[in-house]
């Protein structure tokens, strides 16, 4: 059998595969929609809307013969559309409650874009509907959205389905619409003006994300009357502003990159891990993370430079140690964050870096913070040589450490 016959026999068992599927799919979508609205709702947000949707055969299709061996994971997708940034990583969390979620499969896209780029920006991840609510067609209960009870077939269709999960607001929800439409459907090559005002606009959109979560904010305060200093957007968007547009900061991450000798790239995981680190360090708005980070920018070079590793990913060390270290957007803010709350006492629960290796940093920030005028250089070498091996997840595989 050819390359070519091999082909056309994955396809269509595929094609087999999701015929036999349909039904149960298009059961579930209503009652995932619904019940992801519901717990929104009970979760007290207001201003959002909730789609789920079943991938056409046609869609299907090309997906599956643009790579037949990889398994197509998208069939069954909800889509959480926010009409306010600031309410993203907390309707995240709510959705997250309703599935098994593949932490591997989550991406920031923003997080991809080069430094200078603005484009499509939505949260994405699979998560798998517990087998308890597969065959009900719904997301509680055991009856099916039409009131009939789940058929035998149902329920022994399989007992779990995965579900593509996409986060994003209203406004980016338009773009990437669009985008799609006129750039992946039209019959013609675009003229490069295009891209530029498609960059345009998503840098305007961007904008006005931050602006309707100040806006809410001051509207909110002006109820209460109890102002409070800060804020000027929401909790992704001001760190985004913040790595995008101060010159400081940027310049810390070209120097991070340079002291590390590692390429500049795209990291996934890189927002979240960032954010988690932040929020540790208290920079809960953006005049304190301005200011945190003017404090703490040294800390966070020389906390960089003495314990980031250079031969396997530089944020998730353990957790991630197949990926070759890359340097990315924000670096030298997040080591400067990272510094503040090792020395300052803050909560990293939230971080995917392992206690036993936060331990280690800890160990070395407090040294350094100590010792102003000793070389990180010096200080790496001695790191290097007593630190637990990449990849370790156990605590129990990290012991204490001592650099003097």
């Amino acid at each position: 059998m050819d390359a070519q016959e091999q082909e056309e026999r994955l396809v269509a068992a595929e094609l087999d595969r999701y015929d036999r599927e349909l039904r149960r799919y298009r059961k579930l979508r209503s009652g995932l929609e619904a019940d992801v609205a519901r717990r929104l709702e009970a979760a007290g947000f207001k201003y959002f809307h909730v789609t789920a949707r079943v991938k056409s055969r046609e869609s299907f299709e090309r997906k599956v013969r643009r790579a037949p061996d990889r398994e197509v994971r998208d069939i069954l997708g909800v889509r959480v559309v926010a009409n306010f940034e600031g309410d993203l990583p907390g309707m995240e969390q709510v959705v997250r409650e309703a599935l098994i979620v593949d932490d591997d499969s989550w991406v920031d896209k923003s997080a991809l874009l080069p430094l200078d780029a603005f484009g499509y920006r939505s949260v994405q991840f699979v998560g798998r509907v517990p087998g308890d609510r597969v065959g009900s067609g719904s997301g509680s209960g055991s009856a099916s959205s039409s009131g009939e009870a789940a058929s035998g077939d149902d329920r022994a269709a399989g007992s779990e389905v995965e579900v593509e999960v996409q986060l994003r607001t209203a406004l980016s929800d338009t773009w990437s619409e669009l985008e799609h439409d006129f750039r992946y459907k039209s019959a013609r090559r675009l003229p490069r003006e295009v891209d530029r005002l498609f960059a345009i606009s998503a840098a305007l959109l961007e904008q006005a994300d931050d602006n309707l979560d100040l806006i809410r904010r001051l509207v909110e305060e002006a109820r209460t009357a109890t102002p409070v200093v800060g804020d000027r957007g929401g909790e992704r968007g001001y760190i985004g502003r913040f790595i995008q547009y101060d010159g400081d900061s940027r310049s810390l991450d070209q120097v991070v990159t340079a002291a590390l000798d590692v390429p500049f790239g795209t990291v996934t995981g890189s927002g979240r891990e960032l954010r988690s680190v932040v929020r540790a360090a208290g920079w809960l708005h953006y005049d304190a993370l301005a200011d945190g980070f003017a404090e703490f920018s040294e800390h966070g070079r020389r906390l960089a430079i003495a314990c980031a590793s250079t031969t396997n990913d530089i944020l998730l060390t353990d957790a991630e140690p197949q990926r070759p270290a890359r340097s990315f957007r924000g670096i030298g803010l997040y080591w400067s964050a990272l510094a503040a709350a090792l020395l300052g006492g803050g909560s990293l629960r939230e971080s995917r870096v392992p206690g036993g290796r936060l331990a280690e940093y800890r160990t070395v920030a407090t040294w350094l913070d100590a010792h102003p005028e000793a070389s990180a250089l010096g200080v790496r070498s001695r790191y290097q040589s007593l630190a637990a091996p990449s990849g370790t997840l156990d605590d129990a595989g990290y012991g204490p450490i001592a650099l003097d």
